[in-house]
């Protein structure tokens, strides 16, 4: 590969890749938590704007209660109870035209477009008062008696009627209505049976046509350019399927005059409607690039009916602003890109003109012209520097033909040293005895070292102790390195005593916390637990291992979390560090005796070996699970109570 190709893929590995992924990765998580900033406002909005249909609807029901429990309508109560006993008063018409006043009066109570109806116990007519007009008595019953409305005949409607709860607002769709209002949607009328003597004789029914629910609804804002929808679900008024109340997209009111039944008939019904009955409340994406954030709720009490408010946006104009910053990053790659063929271009001319010129002197020095000399007056450092490092070499051939003989003789004699290092390896075990003596030869020699007698210079005598103090502390770590073996293979049982948690804990943070300053890592201690049984020395050396490798795995700046908890009769503790985590290729062989990844004279690999033998001896288990936001958990668990093993 060509250096100007070096060049050009350094570059782009360095900082326009990264640089592009880096931004562009950027931009989606800012999109996506823009979106949820988005959902969360439209879902608030629907639910604020179900919440205020709801209070309408709730306001109606209680007009209509307030209304027959005024005193107008209480004092008809005889009159109706007359009525359904099949007698009609002499006053019937004085009377009806007193209550038309007063129902008259309640025009300036009742909001938007509304009927007002006094029922008697056949549920006909005996007062009709709307927003313009009041009903007189046109309609001759087979009774005799005068009605404002036709007569109805519809036995259902009485049953549902009769069977009413007294006293309370019932939803029921008034059979009056049917020919009167041209509205293939009603709002369900509210519907105040009225009891005389404790029997049924009439009822109070007020019907809104929904005009401020339009209002209402006209007036809400669309967030991001949406359609608002509201459909009904009422499997018993409408089988085949929902209605539309109030839509955008269609044009359609709760006011409207219509001709028909408006079925909900988007492409993406049957699919909603799956996602409805899954979940009520939520965001559906309905395929065609559109979001639909939605709402259910009963607006009806003690009724099956569902209304679905819903806000249909499109998803693409949400996401505009950051394709259109992709875009720009895309762009900005693009134009990074030629610049660096560009550059990659011309620093490989410079680089690579001398190159040529120094490998054809080379090219003629090994055949031979050893007096080759090139130009040192090169405009790039390095390439100036290997220049004169081959005019020395030309102008030291003789020297180098000598270093080298030097050299082969000194291969040979390490060849001879490693043979006896390999038969001092054959006798390591025996290492222990010779240690010690060197430690106490050193520890002599140190004390016999006079320096104030004047026969060594102070300089001298400075540097012998430094000697000497070297010279004790490898032979300290030698012989801990084989104490540590011998630890290992010895398996001590444990000593079992009662240990205070916390206390405990806070002691072997101690130990450790010196080489937690060292490199910068805090340690945090959240203690729960109280007391437990076992061998407080061989725990603590447990646990000590443990912080170490969790400290030596912290960046600079770290912390480490030490928590303890009781559960189900156990104890436990655990280690989490927020480091690199355990490789892949070493999860199963952290706990081999002689294995680590530490630098050499860093460890000998036996640290998490001795832990884990120690906690089994306590009838416990040590696990070392990778955190999924990165770092590593050590999990000791031990039961509470001694559990003592051979």
């Amino acid at each position: 590969m060509r250096i100007r190709s070096h060049i050009f893929l350094w570059v782009l590995l360095a900082t326009v890749l990264p640089l592009t992924a880096l931004t562009l990765g950027m931009t989606y998580y800012s999109q996506a938590s823009y979106q949820r900033d988005v959902d969360r406002e439209i879902l608030t909005q629907l639910e604020h704007l179900s919440g205020t249909l709801s209070r309408q609807l709730a306001a109606g029901r209680e007009l209509a209660l307030g209304i027959a429990r005024t005193p107008a309508v209480q004092e008809a109560l005889p009159l109706l109870g007359a009525l359904a006993d099949g007698r009609t008063p002499a006053d019937l018409s004085p009377r009806r035209a007193a209550l038309n006043r007063d129902f008259e009066g309640f025009r300036t109570l009742i909001p938007g477009v509304f009927v007002l109806r006094l029922l008697d116990a056949q549920g006909n007519s005996l007062v009709k008062v709307t927003r313009q007009h009041t009903g007189r008595p046109l309609y001759e019953s087979l009774g005799g008696l005068r009605y404002v409305e036709q007569e109805i005949v519809d036995p259902d409607f009485l049953r549902g009627l009769r069977e009413a709860p007294p006293d309370e607002v019932t939803a029921l769709y008034l059979p009056h209505n049917r020919n009167e209002l041209n509205h293939s949607f009603r709002l369900r009328d509210a519907v105040v049976p009225l009891h005389h003597q404790g029997r049924f004789v009439g009822a109070v029914a007020l019907t809104l046509l929904g005009d401020q629910l339009d209002k209402i609804l006209d007036h809400t804002p669309r967030l991001y350019d949406g359609e608002l929808l509201l459909i009904e679900s009422d499997p018993d008024r409408h089988p085949d399927g929902p209605t539309v109340l109030y839509s955008d997209a269609l044009e359609r009111r709760f006011a409207q005059l219509r001709t028909g039944i408006d079925y909900f008939q988007a492409p993406w019904k049957d699919a909603w409607l799956d996602r409805l009955e899954a979940r009520p409340d939520g965001v559906w994406r309905d395929g065609a690039g559109h979001l639909v954030h939605y709402t259910t709720w009963l607006p009806w009490p003690n009724q099956l009916t569902e209304w679905h408010l819903a806000l249909r946006s499109d998803a693409a104009l949400m996401a505009a602003p950051f394709e259109r910053i992709r875009l720009g990053i895309a762009a900005f790659a693009a134009t990074a890109l030629l610049l660096t063929l560009l550059l990659s271009a011309l620093g490989a001319r410079r680089i690579a003109r001398p190159l040529r010129a120094l490998a054809g002197r080379i090219e003629r020095f090994a055949d031979g012209e050893h007096r080759q000399h090139v130009a040192t007056d090169q405009p790039i450092d390095e390439v100036r520097e290997l220049a004169r490092a081959f005019n020395y070499l030309s102008d030291t051939l003789d020297a180098a033909e000598a270093e080298r003989d030097r050299a082969r003789h000194m291969a040979l004699q390490s060849n001879k040293l490693a043979s006896i290092g390999q038969m001092a390896a054959g006798i390591g075990h025996e290492l222990n005895n010779p240690l010690n003596n060197i430690l106490s030869y050193a520890r002599l020699i140190e004390r016999d070292l006079q320096c104030a007698d004047g026969r060594l210079d102070a300089e001298t005598c400075r540097q012998l102790q430094a000697d000497l103090a070297s010279l004790r502390e490898e032979t300290l770590r030698a012989s801990q390195i084989v104490q540590g073996i011998l630890n290992f293979a010895r398996q001590v049982p444990p000593t079992y005593g009662s240990i205070e948690v916390c206390p405990w804990l806070e002691k072997t943070l101690a130990l450790v916390r010196q080489a937690a300053r060292s490199r910068h890592v805090a340690l945090r201690l959240d203690c729960t637990a109280g007391t437990f049984e076992g061998d407080a020395h061989q725990l603590q050396q447990a646990l000590v291992n443990l912080l170490l490798n969790a400290i030596q795995a912290s960046d600079d700046g770290g912390q480490v979390d030490v928590t303890a908890r009781e559960r189900d009769e156990r104890l436990i503790i655990s280690v989490r560090d927020r480091g690199a985590g355990i490789p892949a290729e070493h999860r199963d062989r952290i706990f081999d005796p002689f294995f680590t990844t530490k630098a050499e004279g860093e460890g000998s690999g036996l640290g998490l070996s001795i832990s884990l033998g120690i906690v089994e001896r306590h009838g416990g288990t040590l696990h070392l699970d990778n955190l999924p936001e990165g770092g590593t958990e050590a999990r000791l668990e031990l039961p509470r109570l001694a559990r003592k093993t051979p």
